[in-house]
């Protein structure tokens, strides 16, 4: 089906690469898939690789047991010792496996989870909020444990997963005591005295490491410090941030791509000389999307982008908003074809200054270009399943 560019603004399409393996290079493969049909790259594209293959081709996993040792070594631990986990996001795919680490370094111990209420950072809901006001008579500043939440837990409305019964079944099987109660301050697992504490919340971990630090609480990390050192072979700036499953068999944990930024320069560099095409490149996680329903929020990496080209680092797109000046100017008598015009003009103007809190800018609202584009290559391709793991962005700019 053939489009006339005039006609259509943005576009978006994802490509069949079939099953990517470590054994694969990601270039040559993106390279294989534009000589098929050299019309699917085109000047001013922006070239989107997921996360994952970027992971996996780089061969940047890690097994259980070598997460076991690093935690152990950071935090002192031994094989009796109590160790704290504060927040954990409620997710199979992205916590079960980092708990059964965590789990294995104290076989003798005990493992404290302390869940956020009512739900999860990224909107997963653990307790009725009716439930917990009203029958309870509890607030958002108290202290909920499992034995007050009794049958009332919140199964998972997707998965139908009852996250208070599988964390402690993980805890368990490792030999390990298990304790779960739901808490918004950091006071609470403070009171326990556990010997260390892991942050396991992604996006507020900061706040979360600074609330512990104002309490005197020295001996802990985030799952960030852990798996994060650039002179090894495999590390991720975030750390265990950003992993996921990648082998359960054997127990495998893949993690968030390294050098982000200079694997995306490298793609554009062989674009250009390839197919003289000058596109910008980015990798491409979890969508920023909150799902209106569920409520449920997309983003459980610690970042949208994991690395782009300069073209568009940091850059905001911002924009005239359209229905604004279209209606002022129909106000002063204009034709459409005067407002097509003085639009037009308009908006070569905002794009030279930049200005905005003008009133052609009204209404619209500035964000990076690197986290709208990951969010729509998501939705296209991540969120979908579709066996797309690179998405091409066409007149985005």
């Amino acid at each position: 089906m053939k489009i006339n560019s005039k006609d259509v603004g943005v576009v978006s399409f994802g490509i069949k690469t079939g099953i990517i393996t470590f054994d694969d290079n990601i270039s040559d493969v993106i390279k294989k898939y534009f000589l098929k049909n050299k019309s699917m790259i085109q000047t001013g594209d922006i070239v989107c690789i997921t996360e994952a293959i970027v992971g996996i081709t780089q061969h940047n996993f890690v097994t259980l047991d070598s997460v076991v040792t690093q935690i152990k070594s950071k935090l002192k631990l031994k094989e009796d010792s109590t160790v704290g986990l504060l927040y954990p996001i409620l997710s199979r795919n992205r916590f079960s496996m980092l708990l059964k680490a965590i789990a294995r370094t104290v076989p003798k111990g005990k493992v404290i989870i302390q869940l956020l209420f009512p739900d999860d950072e990224q909107g997963n809901q653990i307790i009725n909020k009716e439930f917990y006001s009203k029958k309870l008579k509890k607030s958002f500043e108290d202290k909920i444990s499992e034995k007050e939440i009794g049958k009332n837990r919140y199964i998972h409305p997707e998965t139908s997963v009852d996250y208070i019964s599988l964390y402690k079944d993980i805890i368990n099987k490792e030999g390990a005591k298990a304790e779960v109660y739901l808490a918004n301050s950091t006071k609470y697992m403070v009171e326990n005295k556990p010997d260390a504490i892991i942050v396991c919340n992604v996006h507020h971990r900061e706040d979360t490491l600074n609330a512990l630090k104002a309490r005197k609480y020295k001996k802990t990390i985030s799952l960030q410090h852990v798996f994060n050192d650039p002179s090894k072979k495999v590390y991720s700036e975030y750390g265990l941030l950003g992993s996921n499953i990648l082998d359960p068999v054997n127990e495998t944990i893949k993690l968030a791509p390294k050098n982000g930024d200079v694997f995306c320069k490298n793609i554009q560099k062989m674009i250009k000389k390839e197919f003289k095409k000058d596109v910008e490149v980015l990798i491409y996680g979890d969508g920023a999307y909150k799902d209106p329903e569920s409520g449920i929020y997309e983003l459980a990496d610690p970042v949208s982008c994991f690395g782009v080209t300069p073209g568009i680092k940091n850059r905001n797109r911002i924009g005239v908003k359209t229905k604004f000046l279209m209606q002022k100017l129909y106000n002063e008598g204009k034709s459409k074809k005067e407002i097509l015009k003085l639009i037009e003009i308009e908006k070569q103007k905002f794009l030279k200054t930049q200005k905005k809190d003008s009133f052609s800018a009204e209404g619209t609202t500035p964000r990076k270009i690197e986290n709208l584009v990951c969010s729509l290559a998501d939705l296209v391709s991540g969120s979908a399943d579709a066996n797309t793991p690179i998405v091409v962005v066409r007149g985005f700019f």
